[in-house]
Order: C-alpha cells, then structure tokens, then sequence
C-alpha cells in the first residue's frame, strides 16, 4: 500500500488511500461518460477505474455515416493512479464540475479528437440505484448528470472536423455495477429495495440541449405504462434551474423494432409548467457494445476485466442502423447482439415556456420485455 498525490486532499472517508476502495466489491468501480453530437456525427468517451480489478479502460466511439467505430482500451491501474489517462484517451479536468478536456491523441481507427466541454448547468445528482438479487446487493450506483456544449477538433479517416458549440452530455457514477468486472453468476430474481420484483420494461434517459434552455430527464415505466420513477432538471434562459416532475411521451418505433423513429415528449416541472418537444432521430445510432459494455470486448467480456500488464487497445468498425438487424461489434455472436440504444435527435419544443426552441437531444431508450402501451409483447 503506497499514497499518490490525490491522497494530499483531506477527503478520505475510510483509513486507506484513495486509490484502496471502501469495500473489497470486485465490482466496484468510479468513471465518466461523455457525449458529443450534431446532426451527423454522434461522439461516445468513457473511462472507468477499477481499483479492485486493477483495471483503468476506456473507450472512443464514433457513429456517423451508417457506421459505429470504437476503440476499446485497458491498462493496470495502480502503475499509474493518479492519472486519467489509458494510452493516448486522456480526461483532464480544467475546472472540476465547469470545463473538462478530452482528447485521444491517436487511434488505429483513424480517429482523434481534442475538445473542451464546457457545461452548462449545474450537477444532476440521482437519486442512488439500487438492485438486489435474492437479498444479494447487485447494483448500488450514484451518479450526477451536466449538459452543454462542446468545442474542438476531430479527425476521422483522415478529414478535420471543426467542432463548434456541439451539445454534449456527461455523466459521473461510482459504486457497484455487477455488468462490470469478473462474471459472478448469482441465482435468484432481481428486486428493488423493498424486495418488490424488478418491474422496469421502458427507460428514457435524455440529455437535451436547446437555445434558450437545457436539462435532463430520466424514466422507467413496468409494463402498463406506469411510472416508476422519473427524475431531472430543466436550466431556464435567465439561469434558473427547476425539477422534472412528470414525464409523459407518444413515440413511434420503426416497424419490426423498438428502435424509436420519433415522437413526442412532454415534460411538466416542479412549478406546474409543460413543454412538449418532439423530437426526430438523425444521423447515425449506436450500440453499448461497441463501447464494451455487456461482453463487447474481444475476448467476451465486460470493462474491468484485468487484460495484462501492458496496454490492450483493441478496435472495431461495422455497419450501425434502425433498419438493419441488432448490430454490434463483430466479434460478438449475432444472438448476443443488442443493438442501437443511443439515438441523436432534432428537438424542437412545441408548446410551454420556450416555445420555438430548438436543438439537439440523446435519445438513450430501451424496452425490455412486455411493454403495452405501444404493442410490445414478449422479450426484445
């Protein structure tokens, strides 16, 4: 056991350095998400420490043009733990919670970028998840949520991209994610904290970016249509910030698919006010797996898995679409293939304070299983 300088800060909340975690959870786990988009293109960055795994990975993926390529990277974690860097992807932190850098010097994908994102509201933080299996603690993860935009440079197959103003999206959890680290099979059936079933079939998680207001918002709803829960924050033109009470949505799916083809949103704040927004995919989707989660790495498995003394960097490139079948990266079995979940989209709201703005939304939707409302039967 050793200090880095991260341990100069009188912020320790248990009799060991920073870079030894409060509880010996292999899957325990701390790192970022960040997105940037525009029309065309469609941005995903993520790194993650693993403190039990000696593991820091990552990821840059790229979806544009019909086509997702990602480039997948690992390294031992405690050679080097005070740096948030794996290889050539680096995240720096100008002013913690207002300006981020992140960049990726080079990749064998041809792919490199150098931006600053700067937010624009002020941190979302959730309300903790939590999920048992047969009694058994599976997930306990907080996370806080900013949106804003993006400025910078990104090279892709050999063309510069000026980056100007993009909206951007980032997200920051720690705690346990069982989907990430060594496989640890567990018998039983998932529930909530009260020991109630897992009921959640449709999740909305959507960062949105418009002139004159920005926000966030999360939902799940079991397979009825009812909410469980619901959660977010709307930034106003004068600075302001106000909650997301209810959530409610009309979305079409393109045929033979739960890839959404577009809709409506209407989101009621903590004041009594709606705006509805309807929103339209563009550009090109993307799948989760191609970031690695849910066995996307090459050898099968999941982030925080330890691959070695050295740096692993692995990378992919294959069609990504709404009308194709599930993608993902190919060396996953086509039955394991999940597909695109992440889509970009116009926004425009419509109705309600801010009538006639219009931007930019991520569109991160899923529906599990039996899912009424809007005809879904069976598993996805």
């Amino acid at each position: 056991m050793d200090v880095h300088a991260t341990d100069e800060l009188p912020y320790h909340q248990a009799p060991t350095p920073f870079h030894v975690a409060g509880t010996s959870d292999v899957h325990f786990n701390d790192g970022y998400w960040f997105a940037a988009f525009s029309p065309t293109h469609f941005l995903a960055v993520g790194m993650r420490l693993h403190p039990n795994m000696n593991v820091i990975d990552g990821f840059a993926s790229l979806a544009t043009g019909g086509e997702q390529q990602a480039v997948r990277l690992s390294r031992p974690l405690h050679a080097n733990y005070a740096r948030t860097a794996v290889g050539p992807l680096e995240v720096a932190f100008t002013e913690p919670m207002r300006t981020v850098r992140v960049s990726l010097a080079e990749s064998p994908i041809g792919l490199a970028f150098d931006l600053v994102f700067r937010c624009a509201t002020e941190p979302f933080l959730k309300t903790p998840s939590r999920h048992y299996k047969s009694g058994h603690l599976m997930n306990d993860v907080l996370r806080y949520i900013q949106v804003g935009r993006a400025s910078g440079t990104l090279t892709h197959d050999g063309e510069r991209v000026d980056v100007r103003d993009w909206p951007f999206s980032r997200d920051h959890s720690w705690g346990i994610r069982s989907g990430m680290g060594p496989r640890t099979p567990h018998g039983g059936r998932s529930t909530d904290v009260a020991g109630r079933p897992d009921r959640r079939r449709f999740r909305l998680w959507v960062p949105f970016v418009l002139d004159g207001h920005c926000g966030f918002f999360h939902t799940h709803e079991d397979e009825h249509g009812t909410t469980i829960d619901v959660e977010g924050r709307i930034r106003l033109r004068n600075g302001t910030e106000v909650d997301v009470a209810r959530c409610e949505h009309t979305l079409t799916h393109h045929p033979g698919t739960r890839y959404p083809s577009g809709g409506t949103i209407t989101l009621t704040d903590a004041r009594g006010h709606r705006r509805r927004y309807t929103l339209t995919p563009c550009g090109t989707p993307a799948d989760v797996q191609g970031f690695g989660y849910h066995g996307g790495w090459h050898d099968g498995r999941s982030a925080g898995t330890y691959r070695g003394d050295d740096l692993v960097v692995e990378h992919d490139r294959y069609p990504s679409g709404t009308r194709l079948p599930p993608t993902g990266p190919p060396k996953v079995a086509a039955e394991r293939r999940i597909g695109p979940s992440e889509f970009p989209c116009l926004v425009r709201c419509d109705d309600g304070p801010g009538a006639g703005a219009s931007g930019m939304a991520q569109l991160e939707h899923s529906v599990l299983g039996t899912y009424r409302p809007y005809g879904f039967v069976g598993p996805a």
